[in-house]
């Protein structure tokens, strides 16, 4: 900037000065956009990487395919009955399959509460309705 305001000394100077200076901020602009570009491009190239090797899988060698072969012929030897039990001891169990089992696991979080909560108890109350006449406030105007 001093190397130019120094070449143009004169009336002509602002003149150069505001042309130097907006191509200073274009190319500025530029830059920053081209950056901006850039790196949505890496983010972007990022997220397909990952999605990639989430839907990768695992890779065939000779022995998972053994493994699998050895446990497909288990499945097929087996009657559709024993297939079900076989594929339910295999899955995890729902939240419901659990309470089903353990009747307990509802109350199981009671330890966790912190001191001095009080649980409220539903049933203590009366759910009957209360005479509207009593809870309404009378104006002196309204009749």
């Amino acid at each position: 900037m001093a190397t130019v305001g120094e070449e143009n000394i004169g009336m002509a100077m602002t003149f150069a000065l505001i042309s130097y200076l907006r191509e200073q901020l274009s190319t500025l602009a530029e830059a920053r956009i081209s950056l901006r570009i850039a790196e949505e491009r890496e983010k972007e190239r990022l997220a397909l990487e990952a999605e990639e090797a989430r839907t990768r899988g695992t890779s065939v060698t000779a022995e998972t395919f053994k493994a699998w072969k050895t446990e497909e012929e288990k499945l097929r030897a087996m009657t559709p009955k024993e297939r079900e039990e076989y594929k339910k001891i295999g899955t995890r169990l729902t939240g419901r399959q659990l309470f089903e089992r353990n009747r307990n696991l509802a109350h199981e979080d009671d330890s966790l509460m912190e001191e001095g909560t009080v649980s409220v108890d539903i049933s203590q109350y009366d759910r009957t309705k209360v005479d509207e006449d009593e809870d309404h406030i009378h104006f002196s105007d309204s009749q």
